[in-house]
């Protein structure tokens, strides 16, 4: 549902003149979400919304596709020709200096840089200065309702489910010594999500020097065997089947063995602590009513790591936001690939996950945070050591 009250208090907040939304074919799914033009709705002409800071809504629409705005409030506009367009889009934006859309300078924030340039010009053309809605996005598409909140409650449960039966799977076929494989046991994950009905992608396994590949894809052909005294990363989200449903996110590790050796101990305590550091530090900051930009929290990780002597080892942000999709359109946890300067604001989520990825083996620990008007809490479970499974 279209929050138009919601949305003009905050462009008069923000200083801006108007968030023109703009769409085609799918390529901007922010601008659908927000007036509630859900994926199974077609639309094969693009369009632009034009939600004012004070007045009327006006949607410029495709002669074809009149009935995709019939229930949206304000004014409706089509065309048919592109010269019709642009002088209608002219028209729409006739006194209005500057407009918010789905765009970032230089792409700094890609999740939010949506409208492709020439659109962007055509804008420009028409008078209208553009600027980016990162802050309106984080606002009117990233904020989670109560019922996704519990939906990520339920999905992070699950995923504690598949992970403790995936380690006793892998504990059980070791110690019998035998045949299994990173990706027998992605495969044995994802039979564990469907019976639980939950919707997933397919997980991250991962031993030994593959674990120091962040994103590794265990596949059938090449797939490392897993055998005593290996290191084991399992990575793993998923969501409920409910459209509107949020998804939960976490990584974990345990050692083939008794005893998990003094070297792999030693960078995970750094990793945990720069996690650990990350979450005080959000913690800290939302008690004392403090403005936290995503970039902020990225750094104390990003320092903690540096300061212990692996910073060039730490190769990807902190965290993401989370939402409807697994890396959501919030605020991220990085002021390393996307300097994402946004503030952290009540009501979103975002994964804490910094790593250390050596040469021989990696080590991730990664946790889901959820951030409201009470303050920060950590809303997946929280590993305090790699779990020694054959001990």
């Amino acid at each position: 549902m279209l929050d138009v009250a919601g949305i003009q208090s905050t462009l008069k907040t923000l200083d801006l003149e108007a968030w023109l939304l703009y769409d085609f074919h799918g390529i901007n799914p922010i601008a659908r979400r927000v007036i509630g033009l859900g994926d199974d709705r077609l639309a094969t002409r693009r369009w632009f919304g034009l939600v004012p800071a004070a007045g009327e809504p006006v949607w410029l629409h495709h002669a074809i596709e009149p009935h995709l705005f019939a229930d949206l409030p304000g004014r409706r506009v089509a065309f048919v020709a592109y010269r019709e367009l642009v002088d209608r889009l002219r028209d729409l934006l006739r006194g209005i200096k500057r407009v918010a859309m789905e765009y970032v300078p230089g792409g700094a924030i890609p999740y939010v840089s949506r409208v492709d340039a020439g659109t962007v010009e055509m804008v420009r053309a028409a008078g209208a200065q553009v600027v980016s809605s990162a802050d309106l996005v984080q606002s009117f598409e990233a904020r989670w309702s109560p019922e996704a909140l519990q939906s990520h409650v339920r999905a992070a449960r699950g995923l504690k489910e598949v992970l403790q039966a995936t380690f006793d799977h892998v504990s059980r076929t070791v110690r019998a010594k035998e045949a299994i494989t990173e990706h027998s046991v992605q495969q044995f994950m994802a039979g564990e999500f469907r019976r639980r009905r939950l919707v997933f992608e397919p997980p991250i396994v991962a031993v030994n020097a593959h674990s120091g590949n962040p994103h590794y894809e265990p596949r059938a052909k090449g797939s490392a065997p897993i055998k005593k005294g290996d290191l084991l990363l399992l990575d793993l989200w998923c969501r409920e089947e409910p459209a509107g449903s949020v998804w939960a996110d976490i990584t974990w590790m345990a050692y083939l063995g008794k005893e998990v050796p003094a070297r792999h101990k030693a960078i995970w305590d750094i990793v945990a602590g720069a996690r650990d550091a990350a979450v005080s530090f959000l913690k800290e900051g939302a008690s004392l009513g403090k403005r936290i930009r995503g970039a902020d929290v990225d750094e104390v990780a990003r320092n903690y790591i540096r300061e212990r002597g692996y910073a060039e080892r730490f190769i990807h942000r902190t965290g993401h936001s989370i939402g409807l999709e697994v890396h959501g359109n919030g605020c991220n946890i990085d002021s390393l690939e996307t300097i994402d300067e946004r503030q952290l604001i009540p009501r979103t989520g975002f994964s804490i996950e910094p790593g250390i990825y050596l040469d021989d083996f990696g080590v991730r620990s990664e946790i889901d945070v959820y951030m409201d008007e009470r303050g920060v809490e950590v809303t997946t479970a929280v590993q305090d050591h790699i779990i020694p499974l054959l001990a």
